[in-house]
């Protein structure tokens, strides 16, 4: 006997949505002859998972943690309450569903150390030998506009460094490093323009500068309560040389690839920022010097005179959800079977005003089926994130620029 199910998302192959908005689509159910079950249910599920191990005076110590976004049941056929075998009649067997996503939903993500995970899944519940599951992976994606997270993102943002090197008993004159970026904003698909300007007081060169734009994600365990720190370079770049006794300026484009957006407060579990980081070699002294400056990159781009990017839904037109932001645990959706709904606002449209929906190159591909004991269909599932094709901002750098200010604010710490 062979039962298959294909799950599928209306008007959205792709999969991807944004928080807030209405998942629909179909479970199709094909058997070549009747089956017997005691229920068909659909469950939409959406939760973090974080686990790793440590070594310490000679013993390992697993640190594990998990927190849900979004649960659900329905039942297609039968019922919680229903101890009776029913049949799934030979055939083609169509169910709709819908389900409302809590506007408070990290993006999902695939990492070396834990997961925020989105599924669909179908199961044919058989007390009496075990049960089938079909999944399905969805993406998820937090609104992030840089248009409105805050004024600063559009800001001009600069930051400068000191250092001085020990050449023998005496220490070299300083060699000055200054970071200048048009904004502090970014989506991915745009080049971040870094203009470094090098003053280099010092008897030696400076060989090369080193850019780097790196993700940085905090895991968080629950048992017991402990974190750590994954970093992960997404984009790489090299700077000229500096000759020693002299002052330099360059400006170096440093592409932002396929990536999660910026999201520190979504979630308990798994924490995700961005910096850049310019690095300055001075091989012939074996020493260098670092600059750091975070960056936020969103879901949707700072607005540009005579450019207009049309932009995602806020909202669902079939559901009006809460104005201000809630606990997640009070806004988890029920799943209801019903008719086709349409959608008009599924994010995947052929719309030229819309982002490219792209895998990341520098996450993993996680398996959607780790809790199942008997799953069918694919395990793997690699999330997709916006982007875009637009120009990148253009570097300038003025007195007013030097005026701007930054803060540097360590993640790791």
């Amino acid at each position: 006997m062979v039962v298959t199910c294909e799950i599928s998302f209306d008007n959205n192959r792709h999969g991807t949505f944004y928080a807030g908005q209405l998942v629909n689509g179909c479970a199709t159910l094909k058997c070549d002859r009747s089956k017997e079950v005691q229920a068909v249910l659909l469950k939409v599920v959406g939760y973090s998972i974080t686990k790793w191990s440590e070594k310490s005076l000679g013993s390992t110590k697993l640190y594990v943690g998990r927190e849900d976004y979004l649960s659900s049941n329905t039942y297609l056929l039968g019922s919680e309450q229903n101890n009776n075998r029913l049949s799934i009649q030979a055939g083609v067997h169509n169910y709709n569903f819908a389900c409302q996503l809590p506007y408070q939903c990290p993006s999902s993500f695939e990492g070396r150390h834990g997961c925020i995970r989105y599924i669909v899944k179908v199961l044919l519940v058989r007390p009496w030998k075990f049960d089938q599951a079909y999944t399905k992976g969805f993406t998820v994606l937090k609104m992030l506009d840089l248009n409105f997270d805050t004024p600063q993102l559009r800001s001009a943002a600069h930051s400068e460094g000191y250092r001085t090197f020990c050449c023998g008993p005496c220490k070299t004159d300083p060699l000055k490093l200054e970071l200048h970026l048009p904004q502090a904003g970014y989506v991915p698909g745009q080049k971040i323009p870094v203009t470094m300007v090098v003053v280099n007081n010092t008897a030696v060169a400076v060989s090369e500068l080193r850019l780097s734009l790196v993700m940085l994600v905090r895991y968080y365990s629950v048992s017991p309560e402990h974190s750590r720190v994954e970093r992960i370079i997404i984009s790489r770049a090299k700077g000229d040389s500096v000759l020693k006794q002299c002052t330099r300026s360059q400006t170096i484009d440093l592409l932002v690839p396929s990536t999660p957006p910026t999201c520190v407060e979504l979630s308990n579990l798994i924490q995700i920022a961005y910096q850049l980081e310019v690095e300055a070699l001075v091989k012939s002294l074996r020493e260098q010097q670092l600059m750091v400056m975070p960056v936020t990159i969103g879901t949707i781009p700072l607005a540009v005179s005579g450019i207009v990017v049309q932009q995602p839904p806020r909202r669902s037109a079939h559901y009006e959800g809460p104005e201000s932001r809630g606990n997640p645990a009070d806004e988890l959706p029920m799943v209801t079977a019903l008719g086709s709904l349409p959608s008009d606002l599924t994010p995947g449209a052929a719309d030229s005003g819309l982002p490219n929906y792209e895998e990341s190159r520098h996450t993993q591909r996680g398996n959607i089926n780790e809790e199942e004991l008997h799953a069918f269909g694919s395990n793997e599932f690699a999330p997709l994130y916006p982007v875009y094709s637009i120009p990148s901002p253009t570097p300038v750098l003025t007195a007013n620029t030097r005026n701007a200010g930054f803060v540097n604010q360590s993640f790791v710490k």
